[in-house]
């Protein structure tokens, strides 16, 4: 099962996968008006609602038997300051991003407990990792999601269940078709933001391709021995230079990428 398949990342995952010869349920908040993939069952869930996510784990159980692999990819990005930001979008991105991999993987793991084996894949960011000026919220949430899952892989290995991170950075996709923007904007950051904004974009424009992400998922899904993160593309370089790059430098290097200075 894959969350998220109607565009962008998630829809290469599910398309890749069953390329790859598996039996591929893709789950979208409405299959009358996604478009459809070759190959790929199409499956009604909503990540925020708990009686969809119930509901469409039995289906695919129902139809296919136990879950075995599982790639949570629903999710969308949250732009605007911190400040600009309400507590009810915070909580809005919070339960699609986080609390929405909580809620499908709890649905799916008593029954990988029960037979021994599966794997979980959750679909990061290097915002996982790094901080992001104007888009902290799901910088927040993904930081919250690389916690969770390197702590359920230590709680789940003895069932022989594994949980692992993958981390894209730039990524050609539709970036203004799955983010939001604050409702609320203070004109103190609005020259900032906006230039914040356009430089992501001008970077996902010539981002790594979705299937790179695709390609390090398959990865983490059928290696023998597999590792908590998977770095893809940029993400590879960043997360170096995160480890081992004296943090002021690091720092002065963000501020310069983002513009902020």
């Amino acid at each position: 099962m894959t969350t998220g398949v109607s565009s962008g990342i998630g829809r290469e995952i599910a398309q890749f996968l069953t390329e790859r010869g598996a039996r591929v349920f893709g789950t979208v908040r409405d299959p009358q008006s996604a478009k459809a993939i070759h190959g790929v069952e199409l499956v009604r869930m909503d990540v925020t609602e708990d009686a969809s996510v119930k509901e469409a784990v039995q289906n695919v159980v129902g139809k296919a038997g136990p879950i075995q692999f599982l790639v949570n990819n629903a999710g969308y990005a949250l732009t605007g300051a911190l400040e600009e930001t309400s507590v009810e979008e915070a909580r809005q991105q919070f339960e699609t991003n986080f609390f929405g991999v909580l809620r499908v993987t709890n649905a799916i793991l008593p029954e990988m407990r029960q037979h021994g084996y599966g794997r979980i894949v959750n679909i990061s960011s290097a915002l996982g990792f790094v901080p992001a000026p104007y888009w902290g919220i799901y910088a927040a949430s993904k930081h919250a999601l690389e916690g969770y899952t390197e702590t359920l892989d230590h709680e789940v290995r003895r069932f022989g269940v594994r949980t692992m991170l993958v981390e894209p950075a730039y990524t050609k996709t539709k970036i203004n078709g799955n983010s939001k923007s604050a409702r609320s904007t203070l004109e103190v950051y609005a020259a900032e933001r906006k230039r914040v904004v356009e430089v992501a974009q001008q970077n996902v424009e010539s981002g790594d391709d979705p299937r790179t992400v695709a390609e390090a998922v398959f990865q983490a899904l059928t290696v023998k021995s597999p590792r908590l993160r998977y770095p893809v593309g940029q993400g590879v370089a960043l997360s170096r230079l995160r480890r081992f790059v004296p943090a002021g430098l690091f720092d002065r290097n963000l501020r310069k990428q983002f513009q902020l200075d």
